[in-house]
């Protein structure tokens, strides 16, 4: 095993908890209504759905209902039973979350999609303010001033090439890593030999550098960012290749999540990578996906999330969109990849960001990929950030840090690293066992293993054609005793919750029956 894999393997991986509360799951007084007595551990039990703008309508009438019941307090559950909800005009009314009491469903409060149920504390608020448009900025402008950063540019000339770019990679990873106390590790230079042309090639590195985690099992995640450019003429290693917005944005979102998340360790173990010859054919992840498939850490990433081109909020046309990131995945709707894809946008409503990460239903845009499908690939699960709007041309030598919008690229890596967070930090449930077990009277109830750490959980549900969830409620206890509801979703996953407040990696998605329900 090289120095390198050996100073990988010894990474401890166990947990860190960062001081937050945890805000009430339900929403502002005036939306709430009562709980049965018998979910007084459900912690407002809200059943939250998630299907987008064409459900505003048929929420209307029950947010009105909602209104109408008053404020919810667990101690006025016996006061007033709530009424039934009549069903909407739809092939499947919209759920509801029944308790059985004497045989009558009861139904907590329902609120329109894309509310929030938690604001970041002030500790998370004070690392998301963190981030410096400007400090980006100069990340930015260094790497378009080296005039290139072709694989088979110039490797030791100063202020120029692609070599240029990696030492100033490194120097950033170093400076990190003295100020963070020792949380983060002295960079690595990972080599591997890139190909221009099968006759021309030349060695180029992927530099990365390690935040060990804290906790056993809590696995590995990857952030990176490709650093390498190309003009319109892949092949010329000479040609004007700024590379601002790509990948410029995603290694300055990168440098900067790394300064900030070094401040603490995690559960989690993170390696943040920047990666060289992404334009050509991947070959830099591709290379540091053997290189830890070599040193047997592969099996032990739990998912990979790729920065690339985040800087752009129009498309140079007047056509602006200031409010959104794409997140692309895999082709497969029940992947491990598009699942994880969900999580990222469920996460920007649960938390209220900046941004709304709207997940894709393709693994990129058509005819193009990114260094996400190098782990989606090794059977990892992978996602890639993009910005909506996309100005230039791939290799454009207009993409230049003047057409980069940094008031965009400070709120998308908010947006990044409130993810990466609840990957990282979040509580996991060791087994994710969910039992969904028939009560032979129309309810199913619903089980999994409890985890000593939660202080709650967060039961998503989707139909089984939807490509984000389209409800989800919260409870205190790691089951839900009866609900005729289940059975008109086609999956459910559970979440963990900490006493930090943030929500953990989901289990792995749980099919209701083989006759699974489709979406109204």
């Amino acid at each position: 095993m090289s120095v390198q894999n050996k100073a990988l393997a010894q990474n401890p991986r166990t947990s860190y908890d960062l001081r937050r509360r945890w805000a009430c799951d339900c929403p502002t007084p005036s939306e709430r209504i009562p709980i049965p007595q018998n979910m007084r551990q459900a912690n407002c039990a809200t059943l939250i759905p998630m299907e987008r703008r064409n459900y505003f309508l048929k929420f209307s009438l029950l947010l009105l209902l909602a209104i109408s019941l008053g404020a919810c307090n667990l101690g006025t559950a016996r006061e007033a039973a709530p009424p039934t909800l009549q069903a909407l005009p739809s092939a499947t009314p919209p759920p509801t979350l029944g308790v059985e009491i004497s045989g009558d469903p009861q139904q907590p409060g329902i609120i329109l999609a894309q509310t929030p149920i938690a604001d970041p504390s002030i500790e998370i608020n004070n690392l998301l303010n963190q981030v410096d448009a400007e400090r980006m900025r100069a990340h930015i402008a260094f790497l378009q001033s080296v005039h290139t950063r072709h694989i088979l540019s110039s490797t030791t000339e100063a202020g120029y090439g692609i070599g240029a770019a990696e030492r100033y990679i490194a120097e950033q990873f170093q400076l990190i890593s003295q100020s963070s106390g020792g949380n983060l590790q002295q960079p690595i230079e990972h080599a591997f030999t890139a190909y221009n042309t099968a006759s021309e090639s030349a060695i180029n590195y992927n530099v990365f550098s390690v935040i060990s985690g804290t906790e056993t099992n809590a696995g590995i995640y990857i952030i990176g960012a490709h650093y390498d450019s190309v003009n319109t003429n892949l092949k010329d290693p000479t040609a004007y290749a700024p590379g601002a917005n790509d990948n410029g944005s995603g290694v300055a979102a990168l440098l900067e999540i790394a300064r900030i998340l070094s401040q603490r360790r995690y559960r989690a173990t993170l390696i943040f990578v920047a990666f060289s010859g992404e334009e050509h054919d991947r070959q830099g992840s591709k290379a540091f996906v053997d290189y830890l498939s070599q040193g047997n850490m592969l099996s032990e990433v739990r998912g990979m999330i790729n920065i690339d081109t985040i800087g752009n909020n129009d498309d140079g046309k007047g056509n602006i969109d200031d409010t959104s990131l794409r997140v692309f995945s895999d082709e497969s709707n029940v992947s491990k990849a598009r699942q994880m894809a969900r999580m990222a946008e469920i996460v920007g409503d649960i938390y209220g960001l900046d941004m709304r990460l709207l997940v894709e239903t393709r693994r990129d845009r058509e005819g193009r990929y990114g260094d996400h499908f190098s782990f989606n690939d090794a059977g990892t699960p992978a996602i890639r950030f993009i910005n909506t709007m996309e100005q230039w041309p791939n290799g454009s030598p207009n993409d230049l840090i003047q057409y980069i919008e940094f008031d965009y690229l400070e709120r998308a890596t908010k947006s990044i690293m409130m993810f990466i967070l609840t990957q990282a930090d979040g509580p996991r449930l060791r087994r994710c066992d969910i039992v969904l077990r028939d009560l032979g009277n129309g309810n199913q109830s619903l089980l999994w293993d409890p985890v000593e750490t939660a202080n709650g959980y967060m039961v998503f549900l989707r139909f089984a054609d939807s490509l984000r969830y389209d409800a989800y409620f919260t409870t205190e206890a790691s089951s839900v005793d009866s609900w005729d509801g289940f059975q008109q979703f086609g999956t459910i996953t559970v979440a963990a919750r900490g006493n930090n407040g943030i929500v953990g990696p989901f289990c792995d998605e749980y099919a209701v029956s083989s006759q699974i329900a489709s979406s109204p």
